[in-house]
């Protein structure tokens, strides 16, 4: 397959920062009952990426960062982001994302809504797709998700998410499996769903933690009693460790095991592939009805704001459990550079992926996981 360029957004350094209370993040003191001073920074980033299905785009994404006056210094911040990107084909990709914790740490608040106008391929369902069953399809899109979780025992949390997403898909290939209307999202969808949450969070940093531990477990129903077209749950396990000592950088680790049960549009069939999950894939090569993941990062300083990362990544999906196989899984790896922006540790990152595929390139916010 051609060397294809998938991603590249959020050149390295904000053409605009402000700060308003304070230009600085509070500093660390010798006591927890030590409190901060209100911040609040506003960085603006320009956007500017070339795909094959888009062509060029060019937007740019805002970042509000802010701490309340008597936060303590292990509070983490709230996030406000809006992004807005148009491409040479005339199409469209907004979001406004937020993430907001309060009572120390004990409160998480965090939201996205989305529309996109964008082009993807499908291949078909199942773990051993050929590569010639792509085809081309264009996604007009309303994604919303929220969720809140509370602390009930030290980094133990317990909340609830509800998903939405309303989805046209006004052009197909005209002899593709999707024109035949018979695979369940084909036609779009509308699904709404709710469910339970349970986090385990003891990472010393959102963005780019370099010790503890995230794992997070959500079952979420879908179903027309809440405004949606099909009855199908998703259930999804995410483990994540962060492990610090090995050496001048971090190991992340993480496992990704997504199951779906009932009638579930295409769209809602546990994929691989992507800028996040099996960088090496097309977003969603594979696909089908369970998901299982493992990743492995290295993160480690080169010079100033500057790092690096090497990476690799398994993945398989399966219509059934019983039918995982150890000589099944879809192998990737490769390495990139790293842009510390600010002092609250977000990034940008330039990743060269490679697989049986073949090589892609992805600039994108924030580590991968």
């Amino acid at each position: 397959m051609k060397t294809t360029l998938l991603l590249l957004a959020l050149t390295g350094i904000g053409f605009t920062s402000l700060a308003q209370t304070s230009e600085e993040a509070p500093t660390e003191v010798s006591s927890l009952d030590s409190v901060a001073p209100a911040y609040r920074k506003w960085n603006i980033y320009p956007v500017l990426y070339y795909t094959p299905e888009t062509q060029f785009g060019f937007g740019t994404k805002l970042v509000h960062v802010r701490k309340s006056k008597g936060a303590l210094p292990t509070d983490r911040p709230d996030l406000y982001s809006p992004t807005l990107v148009y491409t040479s084909r005339k199409q469209i990709l907004t979001a406004l994302a937020a993430d907001v914790w309060r009572k120390h740490n004990g409160q998480h608040i965090s939201g996205q809504l989305e529309y996109n106008d964008y082009p993807y391929f499908f291949f078909g369902i199942g773990n051993n797709t050929p590569d010639d069953a792509e085809e081309a399809y264009t996604s007009r899109t309303i994604n919303f998700f929220g969720q809140f979780e509370e602390r009930v025992f030290k980094q133990l949390y317990l909340g609830a998410r509800y998903e939405f997403k309303k989805e046209t898909i006004p052009e197909v290939e005209p002899e593709g499996q999707l024109a035949q209307r018979t695979i369940v999202g084909s036609e779009g969808t509308v699904a709404s769903g709710f469910g339970p949450l349970l986090m385990i969070d003891s990472r010393n940093n959102v963005w780019t933690p370099s010790k503890g531990d995230y794992h997070q477990f959500t079952a979420i129903f879908f179903g027309k009693y809440l405004g949606g077209e099909d009855n199908f749950t998703r259930y999804k396990l995410d483990l994540r460790k962060y492990m610090s000592g090995i050496g001048p950088g971090v190991l992340a680790v993480q496992g990704l095991f997504t199951f779906t049960v009932g009638d579930a549009p295409f769209q809602f069939l546990a994929p691989i592939g992507g800028v996040n999950v099996m960088r090496g894939f097309l977003e969603g090569r594979f696909r089908d009805e369970d998901a299982i993941v493992g990743q492995v990062d290295y993160r480690f300083p080169i010079k100033g704001r500057i790092g690096g990362a090497v990476f690799g990544g398994a993945g398989q999906v399966s219509k059934r459990i019983p039918d995982f196989a150890v000589n099944e899984f879809h192998l990737a790896g490769g390495g990139g550079l790293r842009y510390k922006l600010n002092k609250e540790g977000m990034v940008v990152r330039g990743d060269v992926a490679f697989s049986n595929q073949g090589m892609y390139i992805y600039f994108s916010f924030a580590e991968a996981f």
